[in-house]
Parts: C-alpha cells; structure tokens; sequence
C-alpha cells in the first residue's frame, strides 16, 4: 500500500483516475479457496494425502496440517511449494506459517526462498532491493509471518523454497498478498546506465531474468518499475540504495532508448518520466501493436522548454500519448547535460481511466447476457466437434503416406552468414530422406494403450478410473535389439573401443521419429538459456532425457535443436558425446541419458580435495570427444562446463555440439569470437582450456572473475590489438610440464599457434 500511496502523490490526478481496490493489497487465495487444490503443486510430499501441497492453505488445519515436503532441508534443499495463479498478479508479500497440526506439528520453516516467473519467462531467484535472496520465515509453529516483498514480484507463477542452515524436517503454510498487474512485464535499455570510477548507476537490481531481444539485450524488471520513487538528489550519501538509473552524456553520446512490453495491447493516454538532472532535451515514443513493426505514424515527440533555471532538480516529465494502441512501446530520449537519471517510468491507459464508469448490468441485462454465453458456448462445442471430426478423417486419409512428406512441411532455421538475425527457411532435405523414419513398432494398439494406462494397482474397487502416476507405470523390458542393425545400442565402452581411438564411433541408423503418445515425459532435471531437459521413458522401458525449446515459438531456441540435431547425425554413436535416439513429432531432441549430469554441478555438490587423476582423466574424454569433431570438422561453437556430462561410471561425455553459430558465454569465448564472432576449432580450443582453468578450481572460480561482460569484451579488444595490459586465463599447475604448455598455447592470440584437440587427447592419453 506504500508503494500506491507514492504513485497517488507523484503522478497526481490521472493515477487517481484509477479504481481504488485495482491497487489495494488484499490475499490472493489460497486462504479461502480461490486458488485451487490443482493450482497449489510441490517438488515432492511425505505423504500427499495428509501433508500434500493441497493442505498449504493458512490458517487452515486441512489434514495434518501444511505442506510437508518428503526430504529433511538443508541450505542445498531445492524443496519447493508452488503456486500457479490464473493471471499475471502484482505479488506485494508472502505470508507464512508453521504445521500446528491440532498440537501435534512442530515443524516450521525458519528461512525460505522465493522462484517466480510469468509469460514468456523462465524461473528467477527473487532479491530484494539490498541484494539478498533469503527470507526470514517462521519461529513457531502457529504465529503467521508476512514479508513485505522490496521491490514487488510480477508473476503468474510463484515458488516458496523452504532452506535451513541445519538439516532438519520443514512443514508450512502460505499465503501471497498482492492484485492484478496490468502494467510493464520487461523492459529493457540501451545502454544499460554509466558506471564511472567509483560512481554505480546501472540498474542493480535488475532481475536476472536470463530473458534477451532479439539483439541480444536483457529484458526483465528492474528500478524503473519497482513503485519507488525517489525524491532526494542521486549523488547524496544518505541515498537509499538502487534508487537511481543514470547515464552519463560522455559514454552514452547524451541517447538512452527504452523498450516497455505489455501483456496485452493498451490505448495510453500518457507516461511520466520521474528523472532529475538540467533538462531533457527531447523525447521519441513509438508503438508497436504486433511486437516487432514499429510503424512511423504512430511516433510522439515531445520537448522540454528552455528555463532559466539550469541547476538540476527532481521533477516528471509528462507526456500525453493520444490513446496511441501498443503492446511494446519504445522511448529514446536525447539530452546534453553532464548526467540524466530515472527513478521511475509509468504508463496510464484508457482502459484504466475507464474502469470507473463501468455500468452494473441489471437483472434483464444479466440474464441476456448468461442466455447469450451459453448459447454461444453450444455453438462453440459444435462447431470444434465438427473440426476434430474433418481432422480424423483426414489423418486416416493420409495414414500411409511417406513420413518425408510431413518432414519436408517443417520449417528450420537458417543462419546465414555473419548476421545476428535468424532467417527461416524451408527445409532443404537435410532432416529427411534417410534420417528420420516412423517407428512403427512404437505405434501400439488401443488394448495395448489401456494396458499401459492401467488403473492403479493403488485404487480402490469402484469403477472409476484414476489417472496413472509416474509411480504406476510398469513398463515391460524392451524389445531384443536386431543384431543386424540396432536400433538402440550402448555407447563403446574406451576399454571396447578400437586401439583407443578417438575416432572409435558406430555408424547411426536411420534417426527415429517416435509419435508423443509414446513418450511419457516427466519433471525438469535441466535447461539451457532457450531450452529444457525433462526425464522421459519411451513406450518399451528405454530412459532417455527429452529435449524441447523453452517457449513454442523461440526463433533461438528451434535453431538450436535443429543445429544440433544436424551435428549429432553427422557424429553417429561416439562413446565420449551424448548419442541421438530420436525425435519426437514435434522435432524436440531424445537423447542418451547421463546419471550424474553436469560436471558444475557435480563438482559443486563435493566437498572433497581436488583428484587430479579424477580431472585427467575427465581431460582425456573431453579432448577425445573434441577431437574426434574435429576431425569431421564440426564446430562445438559454445563449449562450458554445463557441456560436460559425468556418465555411472564417471566418464565424461559432452553433449550439444551445435555449429558455429551458437556463441559461448563471454568467459569462455576466444578474442575473435567475441568482436569478430568468428568460431573454428581454434575458438573451440580456447574455450575448452577455459573450462579446463574452471575445473581445477572445482568449478568454485569462474574465468575473468573480477571482470564485468563489458571488461571482457575490452579485454578481448585489447588481446587482438597485442596490448601488453590484456590478460589470459592462468591455469594453476595440475598436470604434467606437457600438457600445461599446450594449454598455454591454447591462449595465443594467434590462431595457427594453437594446438590440435588430437594433440591434446595424445598428451592426456599418455599419463592415464
């Protein structure tokens, strides 16, 4: 309710045009059954019928009495409470409580975490305006706890993680205070605010949404959207912190442009801008109401009047906006005093300014209107019956069709040349003819797909039928492989492969294209920045880990599958690189699955001394693996420790070879690939020595650690130009004189004086 209050007093009468409850804080539901037992989930539960996320309701003593979750916490927990909410809501607090049980609970949550996200988002680890991610929870089992949230989360869905110093066993209730959100969901700036000597003004607490433009600018919520607006000057001491965006007219050329994207499209009437500084010289908006044509027309300009008074002040900048429609809108200010800063950007709509005349329908009117939804819900069902019933008939029609036909529909993407757009081309053949074929002995029959739905062994004896659990499936062993031709095969053991090669490698069958009916996915085990790993079974008993881009329609996201999918094909079955089984109808990626997942995160997890011998032998399988593309001449392209995967057996395997058209992260990007976006073997060997330097610190230092993204781009310049300032990753001394001088060179700015992967995998060869 502060938060309003500010606004109310800043943006004047058109914010209190507003309907007042829009912004009153008020509980969201879960208290008196509003958010539904099905929109309340969890990671796991002791038992889901006394203590399942159902029972999380506060205040409430459903049951035993809270959510319990199945494992004891500890501060590497990640148990979670979830809560998905029909809408995008502005979320102002969480409210927490213990499990009192009737007397019986003693559980409570002392410390907790919270994960959100929203349309178009992955999950983000929330933090507060100073920077901490945990909050403070309960001390007894029956007090409620609420926790004012600075600066408030928009989400539609929200994570409660319960964490604790000690292992211990965690039982709570919930509830989260907030309303609606209407307004911005990112935004995004360019540049990102000045950083000069010992003065900060970027945007701090920017979420770290891990969200991009399509030119590669960071999109999320941050300062200009939190509710707080300062009043005092942005250079005084007693400042509070993460108050200010500033931007510096030496290092910006006096331009800054903000892109604001909404849910929805909305007619505004006017933004206010609450800056201080001299004066803006002028500013540009523009809309957008598809999300990517910026049509000229709709563009508003506007300027400050030249004052007298040219010391620098706090004030707002209005600008009316005409009702122009948008569901991005884009603003470039120019200004040519010494700094211009922002504290706060707000947009006002008609939609808005005319909640207050909404008209209560009276009892006739209200009966029309009931009469009229219904039939046209009748009318609705009718007519999508009708559809569904054209749509069967024309799949039998086209049931013995070649499946190349059907590939041959799909669209991938195609990046051409040195551009950084992404072009979408039809398929050239590339993914059909050979490479992919139905797998007919997949396609069961309906008596074999009721016995895989089988009723649970669990349920009682009515005949209602229950939905089948991960736990309920019993699937049978699968089907004896052809010897003549395997469809699956174990990866070649480097005891089994010939004479030690690196080139050991099976030849691949045509790649199998399984329908989703026969894939049973289950939960998230990973995720790169476009896409997600699940667990997943195939119809038959095979495990495998299901890949899909994290959003439908993710121009990023399908390149990269695609790309990948060409360079695993071409690969065949190397016992060092995570093997293709698959693809489902939706070209999502079926592959190997690893058990110990990624070396990071393996390393992490260990509280043992560093193996030397364990990290050489790492070396060799990753070097084995590398060498064998290139001597097929694939590009990894964005090689890091998340690409090394630890098999039973502790062998490494690396997985998402995709071309060079895919950057690494800036860490571990070669010089010409980060100015230049040049990538070849050579890049590649930079970065895999890049992560060799991370895993002798047992992933506990990252490359350039005290450098932010923009130093390391300098310093990339820098080693291009050969200034004697730039510097290189140190790899402490881990391994034989040998092996440390070829991954010195490694580091040679000149590409040529790099060594070759298969010298790499002979040196390591010779001291396992």
């Amino acid at each position: 309710m502060q938060i309003v209050l500010v606004l109310l007093a800043i943006y004047g009468t058109t914010t209190n045009a507003l309907r007042v409850d829009q912004f009153v804080e008020r509980p969201i539901g879960m208290q008196n059954g509003d958010v539904l037992d099905a929109q309340i989930t969890a990671s796991s539960s002791f038992d889901k019928q006394s203590v399942g996320p159902q029972n999380a309701r506060l205040h409430s003593e459903l049951a035993s009495g809270a959510w319990c979750p199945k494992p004891q916490i500890n501060s590497k927990s990640y148990e979670f409470l979830q809560v998905t909410l029909n809408d995008t809501f502005l979320i102002t607090s969480v409210e927490t409580q213990g499990r009192y049980g009737n007397g019986t609970g003693r559980e409570f949550a002392s410390h907790y975490m919270i994960d959100y996200m929203r349309p178009g988002s992955q999950w983000i680890r929330y933090r507060n305006r100073s920077g901490h991610v945990y909050m403070d929870g309960n001390f007894d089992t029956t007090t409620p706890v609420i926790r004012a949230l600075d600066p408030p989360i928009v989400a539609s869905r929200i994570r409660i993680v319960p964490s604790s110093k000690n292992t211990r066993t965690v039982c709570m209730r919930a509830e989260i205070h907030g309303w609606k959100h209407e307004g911005v969901i990112y935004y995004s700036t360019v540049p990102d605010g000045s950083r000069l000597d010992t003065l900060d003004f970027k945007d701090n607490m920017f979420e770290n949404s891990q969200m991009y433009t399509e030119s590669g600018i960071t999109r999320g919520l941050g300062l200009l959207t939190d509710g707080y607006v300062a009043q005092t000057s942005p250079f005084e001491k007693n400042q509070m912190n993460n108050s200010w965006i500033g931007w510096n007219r030496d290092t910006t050329d006096g331009r800054v442009t903000i892109l604001f994207e909404f849910e929805e499209i909305h007619n505004f009437t006017d933004v206010v801008l609450a800056t201080f500084g001299n004066r803006i010289d002028g500013i540009d908006v523009i809309f957008s109401q598809d999300g990517k044509t910026f049509p000229l027309f709709s563009q508003i300009s506007s300027s400050e009047r030249q004052t007298l008074n040219n010391t620098s002040r706090r004030y707002d900048f209005r600008v009316p906006l005409h009702n122009r429609a948008g569901r991005k809108v884009r603003i470039s200010i120019k200004f040519s005093s010494d700094w211009m800063f922002l504290t706060e950007v707000h947009f006002t709509s008609a939609a808005n300014l005319t909640l207050m005349t909404e008209k209560v329908p009276t009892p006739e009117s209200a009966t029309t209107q009931k009469l009229s939804v219904i039939g046209g819900i009748i009318f609705l069902l009718i007519f999508v019956g009708s559809i569904y019933c054209i749509s069967v008939c024309l799949k039998r029609r086209q049931k013995n069709k070649s499946v190349d036909s059907n590939v041959k529909k799909d669209l991938i993407i195609t990046h051409m040349g040195n551009k950084p757009s992404c072009h979408v081309f039809p398929s050239n053949g590339k993914l059909s003819n050979g490479h992919y074929e139905v797998a007919n002995d997949i396609l069961y029959t309906r008596s074999q797909k009721s016995t895989l739905l089988s009723v649970s062994s669990k349920s009682s004896s009515s005949c209602r039928v229950i939905p089948p659990t991960w736990n309920d499936f019993n699937f049978p062993p699968p089907p004896e492989p052809n010897k003549e031709e395997h469809t699956y095969s174990q990866p070649v053991s480097p005891e089994n492969s010939s004479n030690g090669s690196y080139k050991s490698v099976k030849k691949v069958p045509a790649l199998k294209k399984y329908p989703t009916s026969a894939l049973l996915i289950g939960k998230a085990i990973g995720e790169g920045k476009f896409t997600m790993i699940k667990e997943c079974i195939i119809f038959g008993g095979l495990k495998c880990a299901h890949k899909s881009s994290k959003e439908e329609d993710c121009v990023h996201g399908t390149r990269a599958m695609g790309d990948e999918i060409s360079c695993l094909l071409k690969c065949g079955r190397h016992p060092r690189i995570v093997e293709l089984y698959g693809v489902d109808e939706s070209y999502n990626l079926l592959l190997e699955p690893v058990e110990y997942g990624c070396i990071r995160n393996f390393w992490l997890a260990s509280e043992t001394s560093l193996d030397t011998e364990f990290l050489a032998r790492i070396c060799k399988d990753v070097f084995s693996a590398m060498a064998y593309l290139e001597s097929i001449r694939i590009v990894h392209g964005h090689f890091t420790p998340n690409n090394i995967l630890l098999d039973g057996e502790f062998h490494a395997k690396i997985c998402s070879p995709r071309g060079p058209s895919h950057h690494a992260q800036l860490r571990y990007s070669a010089p010409e690939s980060i100015v230049n976006n040049e990538f070849t073997h050579k890049s590649d060997a930079w970065a895999v020595s890049t992560t060799v330097y991370e895993m002798a610190y047992q992933c506990r230092q990252r490359p350039y650690e005290e450098l932010t993204n923009e130093q390391i781009v300098d310093n990339a310049r820098a080693l291009l130009d050969h200034q004697p300032h730039a510097h290189v990753p140190l790899i402490p001394t881990v391994f034989p004189y040998e092996i440390m001088q070829l991954l010195t060179r490694s580091f040679r700015i000149e590409q040529t004086d790099r060594p070759t992967f298969e010298r790499f995998w002979k040196a390591f060869s010779e001291i396992n």
